[in-house]
C-alpha cells in the first residue's frame, strides 16, 4: 500500500514515485562524476603529490601462483563491478563497492609489475574488506530508507553479492600474503622486502 505524500505547492506522489525520483536523481549524479572524473588522471596526482611515480602499465603475463592470485583478483574485480551494476539506485553502496574495485585494480597491477611492498598489499586488501563492510551498511540504510519492492529485491541481490565477496577475501588474503614468503620460483615472489 503507498500512501500519498503531500508536496507544498504541487501534487501528491506516492512512495513509489518518490523511490523513483531520488533513484533516477543519484544515478544522474552517479552518471556526471563518472563523466567528469578521470580514475587515471586521478590516480596519477594521487601519486605525484607524494612524489611517487605511476606504475608502468601492465607489460607481461604473471606466471605460476602470482598468476592464480591474478586471475582471481580479476574475477573478484568483475564481481565488484557486477555488484556495482545492480546497485544503480544505492549510491553510496555503489560509491564503495567502486573503490573497492579499484584497490583490488592498484593491487593486482602492484602485484604484477612487482612494484608493492607486502605491507601496501596487505592495506589495499583491507581496504576492500572495508569498502565491502561499508558498502553493506549503507545498503542497509538505503534499504530501510526505500520502499518500494524493486529496491529491496535489487539490495538483496547486492547483499548476497557483497557477503561472498567477503568472504572470499580472507582465503585472497591468504594468497596474496604467500606470495611474499621466500620462494624457489621466481615469479611467486612480486618484490624484494622494501
Amino acid at each position: 500500500m503507498s500512501r500519498r505524500l503531500r508536496i507544498p505547492f504541487g501534487d501528491r506522489m506516492t512512495d513509489d514515485e518518490l523511490d523513483a525520483t531520488v533513484a533516477a536523481a543519484r544515478a544522474d549524479i552517479i552518471q556526471v562524476l563518472d563523466s567528469v572524473l578521470d580514475d587515471q588522471a586521478g590516480l596519477a596526482q594521487i601519486y605525484a603529490a607524494h612524489g611517487q611515480q605511476m606504475p608502468a602499465p601492465v607489460a607481461a603475463e604473471p606466471a605460476g601462483q602470482l598468476r592464480v592470485v591474478c586471475d582471481r583478483i580479476t574475477m573478484l574485480e568483475a564481481a565488484l563491478g557486477e555488484a556495482a551494476r545492480l546497485a544503480e539506485g544505492l549510491s553510496a553502496s555503489r560509491l564503495y563497492l567502486s573503490a573497492g574495485r579499484r584497490f583490488l585494480a592498484e593491487l593486482r597491477a602492484g602485484l604484477v609489475n612487482r612494484n608493492v611492498s607486502q605491507e601496501e598489499a596487505f592495506r589495499l586488501l583491507f581496504s576492500v574488506r572495508h569498502d565491502l563492510h561499508q558498502a553493506e551498511n549503507a545498503l542497509r540504510g538505503e534499504q530501510g530508507f526505500s520502499s518500494g519492492k524493486r529496491m529491496h529485491s535489487q539490495g538483496s541481490r547486492v547483499r548476497d553479492l557483497i557477503s561472498d565477496m567477503a568472504g572470499q577475501m580472507d582465503s585472497l588474503t591468504d594468497q596474496v600474503m604467500q606470495l611474499f614468503r621466500p620462494s624457489d620460483e621466481p615469479a611467486r615472489v612480486p618484490v624484494a622486502p622494501r
